[in-house]
């Protein structure tokens, strides 16, 4: 095995996992993310040299899949959430069983409601809040001005907040969406 095959694979059992998670929260398919993945690492090893920093590697492998996740939902015309992948929340051991439970809970509502979104808007979300990117790298990763970037991600979290409110006076206090989606 070569030197260049070894750091390869190094990379994609490195970042597979984040990248599907990303593909599959875009596009609510199990079959369409695996094919978004092996496609984003695909282009991404052919590309590897236009990449300046290997650090940023994870993320720059999240937003192909991410979009070419978005290309195939457009060819496919209709999204059908019938895969089901597991994502727990983040539980401490420290937690009382009914804790874990309501985070495991809040953790389903909010992926529920993510898949309500357009694509394009739940994928500012996964960007922003499940790969922590910054407003500056997200719009450098996708080549989009900041201003479009943040006003994307206004929308989308509005969208959000007003799909996980509960009708009536009860009012639930969502300020960010989980990281652990």
């Amino acid at each position: 095995m070569s030197m260049e095959q070894s750091i390869l694979e190094k990379l994609y059992r490195q970042h597979f996992n984040k990248t599907f998670r990303t593909a599959y929260l875009v596009t609510g398919d199990h079959q369409l993310a695996e094919d978004a993945t092996q496609e984003a690492f695909l282009r991404a090893f052919s590309n590897l040299s236009t990449l300046r920093e290997i650090e940023k590697f994870g993320s720059w492998v999240s937003v192909i899949a991410a979009n070419y996740g978005i290309d195939l939902l457009r060819k496919k015309k209709k999204i059908i959430f019938t895969d089901h992948i597991s994502m727990h929340a983040s539980t401490s051991p420290s937690d009382s069983p009914q804790e874990s439970w309501e985070k495991n809970e809040t953790a389903q509502e909010i992926r529920d409601a993510l898949f309500l979104l357009e694509p394009e808007e739940r994928e500012i979300l996964v960007f922003k809040y499940f790969n922590e990117l910054s407003i500056k790298e997200i719009a450098a990763l996708t080549q989009a001005p900041t201003g479009t970037v943040k006003s994307r991600l206004f929308r989308a979290r509005k969208k959000i907040r007003a799909l996980l409110e509960p009708p009536g006076d009860k009012k639930r206090q969502i300020d960010k969406i989980s990281t652990k989606l």
